[in-house]
């Protein structure tokens, strides 16, 4: 069954968006890694800001402080976001690079305890000692490595848009499918 290109995109134009979106938002992240993360913080930060304020306009808040309080510590927070992005997203990748060292140097006194006891002790010791180079590196250049992970993230979602429209074409192609005006139905 031949179908025209105009029938595949009637039929399929909600299918595809996500893809499309997926593919759009991987090359920013590939070719714009900087900006994807000053924009990613930004938004995080609008959306603190409008939480925040929601919050300081419930009944609640006006009856208790403590929410005024978190509403007020959310609209500044989200305002620094907006203000600083790359502040902020150097200071959350160096947390996070000061958790794994923290955790993956619990993790080698663990397995300095399991020492004769378990015959994987070179294997957790390897394991956690590339761990500690990580958190070493997200502590030393986070920037740097921000950026490559962005990358990544981009390669990633760039790899599955365009597996998910190729599902998707295939699926069409494939005419596995009927269309009983409404809704789509599989065939069993």
């Amino acid at each position: 069954m031949n179908k025209s290109i105009k029938d595949f995109f009637q039929k399929n134009s909600i299918s595809l968006a996500i893809p499309l979106v997926m593919i759009v938002v991987g090359l920013f992240f590939i070719f714009c890694p900087g900006s994807a993360i000053s924009l990613t913080v930004k938004v995080v930060g609008i959306v603190f800001v409008i939480v925040g304020a929601i919050m300081a306009c419930t009944l609640i808040a006006s009856y208790s402080p403590i929410t005024m309080s978190i509403a007020i510590v959310l609209i500044v927070f989200g305002i620094i976001c907006i203000a600083l992005p790359g502040v902020i997203a150097s200071f959350v990748v160096k947390a996070i690079g000061i958790m794994i060292l923290i955790n993956s140097i619990l993790r080698i006194r663990d397995a300095y305890i399991i020492k004769g006891k378990s015959d994987k002790f070179v294997q957790y010791i390897i394991n956690d000692a590339i761990t500690l180079i990580l958190g070493i590196v997200l502590i030393a250049i986070p920037l740097d490595l921000a950026n490559a992970l962005v990358i990544t993230i981009g390669v990633l979602m760039l790899v599955l848009g365009i597996s998910n429209i190729i599902t998707v074409i295939k699926v069409y192609r494939d005419g596995r499918f009927i269309d009983d005006g409404s809704d789509v139905v599989w065939e069993e």
